[in-house]
């Protein structure tokens, strides 16, 4: 048997310091350093990165679908699933296109992999949500896949004023908007608190919800998972990001990752390098990703998928990082 401790390796490598906000969860150093390798890459020297191109690099499953074409520049957001057939998002000039590993002869993954018109152009946000896809476009959403047409009639307030948008990965597939302040669920079942109707600045889905109030207090929902039952008191003020994984959650906090929930695979074991200048978070299923601004991309938890296998090319000049059962950056 693999013991746990096996499967946890953290990568840290050198990058330049301009990348996207996140969310970070807090363990000892101690604890971090006993159960982590880490290896930085060219010494601490910074890198020369070329400029930004909005190129994807992708890792993970050996049968991972290659990255389309249209993922070598110009893309702007990125958003990877958590389904079996290891589907993804990208935006591009305001264009949706997804890629995955799609059973053509299945209708409901025919549904899936076909971008709906209204989301080829002038769309600012993505989100997938399991056996859905999001996109905003002038602040209304956008919704595809499913099994039937019926599945996709969205809330009336889901038309306009929209403001930012989170799907659920795990568990069972639904929605998150975020409006005026107030979180909107569509096809979720545990029903949104009354702490999370009203100044909220932030929500991140997986098999439960999250929401960040501007008063950097986290509110959780959803199954009665370990990420539910008591969010820790360290983010109860002055959280900055949140990010929802598989059965565990995380949040940043000063600058340091914060994680509760399970600990199966030493989700929780958050490494020393993700304790101190984090600026981006992304909780995948079983391992999670932190971006810091001294730019070193650190992994941490399950690598059954080689998910903690970064790739040299993706070691330099990321802007925006997504974890699933792929892991991804954009360059």
């Amino acid at each position: 048997m693999i013991n746990r401790r096996q499967l946890m390796r953290t990568v840290a490598v050198g990058l330049p310091a301009a990348v996207l906000g996140a969310t970070v969860s807090q363990a000892s150093a101690a604890q971090a350093q006993s159960g982590t390798k880490s290896i930085t890459t060219r010494g601490d020297e910074p890198q020369a990165c070329a400029p930004s191109s909005g190129r994807i690099v992708q890792w993970g499953p050996y049968n991972a679908p290659e990255v389309p074409a249209a993922g070598s520049s110009g893309v702007t957001a990125i958003s990877t699933g958590a389904c079996a057939n290891l589907y993804n998002l990208m935006l591009k000039d305001g264009r949706v296109t997804t890629w995955g590993n799609f059973n053509l002869n299945d209708p409901n993954q025919q549904r899936l992999s076909r971008v709906p018109v209204a989301a080829t152009r002038d769309v600012t946000a993505i989100a997938t949500a399991g056996t859905y896809s999001f996109a905003l476009r002038d602040g209304g959403v956008i919704v595809w896949g499913g099994t039937h047409d019926s599945q996709l009639s969205l809330p009336e307030a889901t038309k306009s004023g929209v403001t930012a948008m989170a799907g659920a990965n795990g568990g069972s597939s639904y929605g998150l908007f975020l409006k005026d302040g107030g979180v909107i669920q569509w096809r979720g079942f545990v029903a949104v608190p009354d702490e999370a109707k009203e100044g909220v600045v932030a929500i991140s889905a997986r098999q439960h919800a999250l929401a960040l109030r501007e008063d950097g207090r986290v509110v959780t929902w959803g199954p009665n998972l370990p990420a539910n039952l008591a969010v820790p008191a360290e983010a109860q003020t002055g959280v900055t990001a949140i990010s929802a994984g598989g059965g565990f959650s995380l949040a940043v906090k000063n600058g340091a990752v914060i994680a509760w929930g399970d600990n199966q695979y030493g989700q929780l074991e958050v490494p020393y390098e993700a304790q101190s200048d984090v600026v981006a978070i992304s909780a995948g299923n079983l391992a999670s990703m932190a971006l810091t601004a001294g730019g070193k991309i650190v992994t941490w938890a399950y690598d059954f998928y080689g998910q903690l296998d970064i790739p040299a090319e993706a070691h330099c000049g990321a802007s925006a990082i997504s974890c699933g059962y792929i892991c991804m950056v954009l360059l």
